[in-house]
């Protein structure tokens, strides 16, 4: 799944997949891609589908239940179904931007609202599925938070919830809002952000809070009472971009407060640690920079991150243009 996971965060781009229908005839069902725009959108679309199955044999998209290929519990793993769903809305932007949209055809963002229900329905409950978890209702199916899908429900690997997970999944369910135009995506990613927040906080209220790592299934106790590195910046870049959309809507700044319990744990933390870790390294780089070109803090570490980036055996840049990259890094904060 490491292909997805690279293309994940690049639907502002153009390296974006696309399936094109095989006739104009038979609209409800899927196709095999006849043509790409390049070979590395039609990789994506293989990286997916050996995931989530083959996309020809879906007949109606609207009835499509994703196969446990997640390698969860119940099929699946939130963290790996939040690249999914940005993936299939990468998709479903890609088939517009061809111009092969010539049938209405929204195959790929209905499989991503069809995969948003389902790990709602599973990881939103409990292991055995027959309720949801502590704090959710019908009403508000977040409100328990999601489990990440552990395949074992105890030990130090057991099932829980993840605050790093929940935030990318916040940010799916954004993108989901900004791509369909249904903001009740939005709202329920408000939703989730409001339930976990206050759990996975320590002494909230004072002027130097500090964060868990890791809750249980039903968020009653810390599972893993140290804090993660990038925690505090992906909550204070993901929480801001769901009260920008809401705002933008119309709606009240609902997560006001949170931000600022965010904000206030990245000044205790001071400068941050940049970790040689390829997955963590590019996941900070990824987070700072929706704010890279207009705050100061977030140009200073997307610049770290790539001198970190730079010094790293994976991959291979030209020393001449490290000054130049760093320096474009810089200008665009002010």
């Amino acid at each position: 799944m490491q292909l997805s996971r690279l293309l994940l965060f690049k639907q502002n781009t153009a390296t974006k997949a696309i399936i094109h229908p095989v006739s104009k005839t038979h609209i409800s069902r899927m196709a095999l891609p006849i043509s790409s725009p390049s070979p590395r959108l039609d990789r994506f679309g293989q990286a997916m589908e050996s995931l989530y199955g083959s996309f020809s044999s879906i007949e109606d998209p609207k009835t499509w239940t994703p196969p446990p290929g997640s390698g969860g519990h119940r099929g699946r793993y939130l963290w790996t179904d939040a690249f999914g769903v940005v993936n299939f809305l990468t998709m479903h932007s890609e088939y517009k931007r061809t111009g092969n949209d010539t049938i209405g055809d929204d195959r790929y963002l209905v499989l991503a609202a069809r995969l948003i229900e389902t790990v709602h329905d599973v990881l939103g409950r409990n292991r055995d599925g027959r309720s949801r978890l502590r704090g959710a209702t019908d009403a508000n199916p977040l409100g328990g938070g999601l489990r990440i899908g552990k395949t074992d429900a105890r030990g130090p690997d057991g099932d829980g919830q993840y605050h790093h997970y929940l935030t990318v999944w916040m940010f799916a369910l954004n993108r989901m809002a900004k791509a369909s135009g249904d903001l009740k995506y939005n709202r329920q990613a408000i939703e989730l952000a409001k339930a976990i927040h206050p759990k996975f906080f320590v002494d909230r209220a004072a002027a130097r809070p500090r964060m868990i790592w890791k809750m249980n299934m039903d968020l009653s106790e810390p599972m893993v009472k140290s804090e993660g590195n990038l925690d505090p910046i992906d909550g204070f870049v993901v929480f801001r971009l769901l009260q920008d959309t809401a705002m933008e809507a119309g709606d009240d700044a609902f997560l006001a407060e949170e931000i600022d319990d965010y904000r206030r744990t990245m000044e205790r933390k001071g400068e941050h640690f940049v970790s040689s870790d390829p997955l963590d390294l590019g996941m900070t780089l990824w987070t700072a920079h929706w704010f890279s070109g207009r705050e100061r803090w977030a140009a200073d570490l997307a610049g770290k991150c790539f001198e970190q980036i730079c010094q790293s055996p994976f991959v291979s840049i030209p020393a001449t243009q490290h000054k130049t990259v760093r320096i474009k890094l810089t200008d665009d904060s002010r």
